[in-house]
């Protein structure tokens, strides 16, 4: 599958490294490259939309780290309500689509049934549509989120699961935000499953002296929780492997 295009604000460069990711996805880190030389500043001041978005992304990340199991599907169902609500008053823009993703992949995860399958294909275009809107929207979590998909989920006949694309979408949003705790802890973690030890110490490293974001601080926390765990681990002979961040979707047979 080929990946999104760039944004048509940019400049004719970065709109040509775009439709270069759609014809080759070995384009994605030159793409990104061009992205940040046209955006040297990606730090923006949040509006009344992303200042909505990152609530509600910060009223999931406390349903899906603290809730008891057995509420977390109506609460996420009350979440995507609202998240679509302001969809709704504020088309184009990109960091409503993001969190709605964010909630349908663990939706799906605790609320299993007959659309399970259709969520996270919903939860796929909408990543791709804020990508073509706002590459940096949320700090990049499109990337993260799309790359964690593409690595978790089994691949075709069932789904769209690829190593390969998740690779690259983790490290676009890497590329656009290189400090951050979540785009280093799931690069690290990205590694980890490759075997790949001495890169998963490198960026799992950089994850956990990263900064806490306060808009999501719970999420971030548990980010460096899980990051010191896996160091400890690796230190200590073993794989580090940790699959808590395997319940943001749900699992399959033959995964």
């Amino acid at each position: 599958m080929a990946g999104p295009d760039l944004p048509p604000s940019l400049t004719r460069a970065s709109r040509t490294a775009g439709l270069a990711i759609r014809r080759r996805a070995s384009g994605w880190l030159a793409a990104v490259c061009l992205l940040l030389a046209a955006h040297p500043g990606l730090a923006r001041s949040p509006d009344a939309v992303e200042t909505e978005s990152r609530a509600l992304q910060g009223e999931w990340a406390s349903v899906f780290y603290e809730a008891p199991r057995e509420q977390r599907s109506g609460r996420y169902k009350g979440l995507l309500d609202r998240v679509r609500q302001l969809r709704a008053r504020h088309p184009g823009r990109a960091e409503p689509l993001i969190v709605e993703a964010i909630i349908l992949c663990t939706y799906s995860a605790s609320a299993l049934g007959l659309d399970t399958l259709d969520m996270l294909e919903q939860a796929r275009v909408l990543l791709q549509q804020a990508i073509d809107l706002d590459p940096p929207a949320l700090d990049g979590a499109a990337y993260v989120t799309l790359g964690n998909l593409y690595r978790r989920l089994p691949g075709w006949p069932i789904l769209y699961g690829d190593k390969q694309l998740a690779r690259q979408y983790l490290e676009a949003g890497l590329r656009l935000y290189p400090d951050a705790i979540d785009t280093n802890y799931f690069y690290g973690e990205y590694h980890l499953d490759a075997g790949d030890m001495d890169r998963a110490r490198h960026y799992l490293g950089k994850a956990s002296h990263a900064p806490i974001r306060e808009s999501l601080r719970i999420s971030d926390l548990k980010l460096k929780e899980e990051a010191d765990r896996a160091l400890a681990e690796l230190r200590a002979g073993r794989s580090g492997h940790s699959d808590f961040f395997g319940l943001f979707t749900p699992a399959f047979d033959g995964r």
